[in-house]
């Protein structure tokens, strides 16, 4: 079946596409492929975000527990100190900010070796880092005070 338009008529005939002036229905199809693959293309890719700045706030805190008179062993504190939050997540080429309050522990002598940089963290005292999250991946926020390194990391992931 083919819709031609004849004498400002519009008609459905059932006959062969040559009976009908294409000269009409070809510039029509072009615009509307090229509206189609237009909207395709633009459908289909993402616009690019522009860098970002974050600021987090991050403890160093100490996490105490006791163990009771029937445990074993009996009235026993157990430790373990961590980056509070742990885990932050960026977009690759965003800078980033960690004002880093120390609560509890004397002093932590901290890297991030993703985006070099090293610094410690003192009890009592705000410790600020800037950094630009240049390579997209898993970094690590690590204290490198022998008891603390198990525990007080900090995961922070960067995405593409």
């Amino acid at each position: 079946m083919v819709i031609c338009r004849e004498s400002g008529l519009e008609e459905i005939y059932e006959r062969e596409i040559e009976d009908c002036d294409l000269g009409r229905i070809g510039p029509v199809a072009l615009v509307v492929s090229g509206f189609s693959a237009t909207l395709v293309l633009t459908r289909s890719t993402v616009p690019a975000r522009a860098p970002t700045e974050w600021t987090f706030v991050v403890l160093a805190v100490e996490y105490k527990g006791t163990s009771g008179p029937t445990e074993n062993p009996p009235n026993t504190t157990y430790k373990a100190y961590r980056w509070d939050p742990s885990y932050i997540r960026v977009s690759k080429g965003d800078t980033v900010r960690l004002n880093i309050f120390g609560v509890n522990g004397a002093s932590h002598p901290s890297t991030i070796d993703a985006f070099d940089q090293s610094f410690t963290v003192t009890r009592g005292q705000w410790t600020n880092i800037t950094f630009v999250a240049s390579k997209a991946g898993i970094a690590e926020m690590v204290c490198h005070v022998p008891d603390h390194t198990e525990t007080m990391q900090m995961v922070i992931e960067v995405f593409e």
